[in-house]
Order: structure tokens, then sequence, then C-alpha cells
């Protein structure tokens, strides 16, 4: 499983370029409509496999596949699962590393005034927070019904924190679907389009997370079968191809070229897919050899182990950076902003997030520990005197 880490760092990474280019309104996709003429480096960065290396919202799905495997893993996985402690212990792995990423951007946007020079409805006029006030600290904080507005890759941790809350329903619906796992599969494909298709973010988001909860269940099957495919002589042109395969359906809509804004049907369609490339990734993260061997070495090790944190901190980085070299070319800002935030990241791995894992542990330890002494002995008495109650009507019975 340490594989999946590296996937998640490598999909970070993708984020952080994504939101990097952001930064120039005429990159295709960005807020404001940006437009590359054929065959420019925008172009081909975008409309061309290598849109890979900047497919930031579909790395989000990927992370979306992560979680709903690595949650639901040791709820299918263990009897007797600590809900209680559960509950109280995600919250806090979730929100502590959050509201310090919130306050970070706060002082990011404090520190220099951020009057967008790029027309209205760009990315980054967007993204700035020209009249910052407290406020805005408070909105980001709140994930479910709040604003992003200083710290906008906060938008998908709303669905992680949904999908949290969730759980027992998403656990419950992939064991049912175990044995018909491909319908599962189909069904969440068909949200996902169908969100897509509607402008409803909650059906085109959430099934991703049960595409990975269904591998959780499966996770067995999916192990066996690698090994089997592992001991033949076709291995690794089979595994090439599903890597591959996922790898470009993950970014099929971008494939299709800058027409397919005018084709909302196929847009929907192949969107709608997009977590079942993710969850093919994932499979061959898992199953095939070389493949694991590189996203477990040391460098995509790393970038897992900060993967998490850098997600939270690197958006108000580059805007800072890009009003602290407001004249400069339009990369510069860049140059600066990348590693930066990367080593911003690292601190923020070690100083919260780290502590975060100790403190969530804490907290459901304590909540289960509570629960147990509020109405563990009231069961135990209950059930005592069931048992004496049963042990009369033996008696009576025998006499």
């Amino acid at each position: 499983m340490t594989a999946l880490d590296g996937l998640r760092g490598l999909a970070a990474v993708v984020v952080l370029l994504h939101h990097s280019l952001y930064t120039n309104p005429d990159f295709p996709g960005a807020p404001g409509g940006g437009h590359a003429p054929v065959g420019s480096p925008m172009w081909w960065i975008s409309y061309t496999p290598l849109k890979l290396a900047t497919a930031g919202v579909e790395s989000v799905i990927v992370f979306f596949v992560l979680s709903g495997l690595v949650v639901t893993l040791p709820v299918v996985r263990r009897r007797g699962f600590d809900w209680v402690a559960y509950f109280p212990r995600r919250v806090v792995r979730l929100m502590v590393p959050v509201t310090a990423s919130v306050l970070l951007a706060a002082a990011w946007v404090a520190a220099i005034p951020q009057v967008s020079t790029q027309p209205s409805g760009t990315w980054l006029s967007n993204s700035s927070t020209p009249n910052f006030s407290w406020e805005y600290i408070v909105k980001a904080v709140d994930l479910l019904g709040g604003d992003g507005q200083i710290n906008n890759p906060l938008w998908s941790l709303r669905w992680e924190l949904a999908f949290s809350l969730l759980l027992p329903v998403f656990a419950i619906a992939a064991l049912a679907v175990r044995k018909w796992w491909i319908g599962g599969l189909a069904v969440s494909c068909a949200l996902t389009w169908l969100g897509a298709r509607a402008g409803s973010a909650e059906l085109e988001y959430l099934p991703a997370f049960f595409v990975g909860a269904v591998i959780a269940v499966r996770l067995d099957v999916v192990r066996n079968a690698a090994a089997r495919i592992n001991r033949r002589w076709f291995r690794h042109p089979l595994w090439a191809l599903l890597t591959v395969g996922s790898a470009l359906l993950l970014i099929a809509p971008w494939l299709v070229g800058p027409s397919v804004g005018q084709l909302p049907e196929l847009d929907a369609v192949l969107k709608g897919l997009v977590p079942l490339a993710a969850a093919g990734l994932v499979v061959a993260a898992l199953g095939w050899t070389p493949l694991r061997v590189v996203f477990e070495s040391r460098p995509f090790q790393f970038l897992g182990a900060i993967s998490f944190s850098l997600y939270l901190v690197h958006v108000p980085i580059i805007i800072f950076s890009t009003y602290l070299f407001a004249d400069q070319a339009w990369y510069v800002p860049l140059l600066f902003a990348i590693p930066v935030a990367v080593l911003v990241a690292v601190a923020f791995t070690w100083l919260i997030e780290k502590r975060s894992h100790g403190w969530s542990k804490a907290a459901g330890a304590w909540a289960s520990a509570r629960y147990q002494a509020w109405f563990g002995p009231e069961e135990d008495a209950s059930e005592r005197s069931g048992a004496r109650a049963e042990a009369r009507e033996s008696a009576s019975a025998d006499r």
C-alpha cells in the first residue's frame, strides 16, 4: 500500500503545476476562457498527453478514489470497528491541518495587497482578496457551508469531510455490491456523468469515493488477480496497457481538443469515466511491480509524505509570489513560488500534520473511553438483568 503514497505525491505535484499555470490567463481551461493557438506551447501541454503533467482537477479525483480506499479499508477489514472513536478522530485529522492552512493563507494574503491587473474573471482575479478581513478566515474554516476564497483548494476538502461523515453509508453500499462490483462502478460513473451534465457537484465528486470503497471491499481479489497476472509472460504489456489507458482516459476530455466545450454531452460522458480511470491507476500502482517500485522510491515517498500539506499551502504562496513579482514575466513568480511551496509543505508536515495524527488518535481514544464510561455500565447492567431473568424463566420451566 505504500505505493499509493507515491501516487498521491505525484497527484499533489500535478495540482501544484496546474495552479501555477492558472496564473497565465491564456492557459486553456483556466477561468476566463484561456485560449492557446494550435501548435503553441500552451496548446501542446493542454491538448496532448502532456496534459497529464497539469491535470489538476483529474488528480483531485485520484485523491478522492484513494481516500475512499484507505478510509473504508479498516471498516471492512475489522469486525467491531470503533465508530465512536472514528468520527472525532477523522474530523480532527482533517480540520487541524485545514485550520492551520487557513491561518497561514491569511498571513500570505495580508502580506501584500492583492489587486489584480488581469481582467475580471481570470483565475488570479477570482482568487485574489483585495479587501481581506477576518470573516474570510471563518468562512474558509467552514468547509461544509463556507467559502475558500483565501485558499481555494479547500473546495475538495468539503467533499472529503462529507465522505468521512457519510462513511457508514459508503461502506454498507460497497459491501452490498461486493459481488456485483461492476454494476457498482457503472452506477458510480453514471452518477458522475449526471453530476457533470447537470452541474451537481455532489453527484460529480462523491461517487469517486465510492469507487475507492469498492476497491477496498475487493482488495484481496485485486491482489490475487494481480498475483496471477504477474506469473504470466504477458504481464508487462497488460499492466502497461492498463496504466497508459487509464492515464489517457483520465484526460480524455482534453484529448478531444478545444471543441469539447461545444459538445456538452461528450464532455459529460468522458468526465463520467474519470473515476474509473483513477481506479485503473490505483490498481496498476498496487499490482504492476515496476510501477510499484517507482512509487515506493524515496522521491515519490517524500512527495507522498508532504502531499496533503503541499495541497493545502501551495495556492496562497503562488498568488503571493505573483504579486511580489508583478512586473516580471508570468513564469518568473513560479520560479520562486514552487520551491517555497515545497519547503513550506515540509515544515507544515512536521509542525502541523504529524501532530494532527497524534491529536486525532487521542481524540478518538478519549471519545471511545467516554462513551464506554457513560453507556457501558448501563449496558452491562441491562445484560446482567436480562441474564438473571432468563435464568429465573429457565428455572421455572424446569420446575
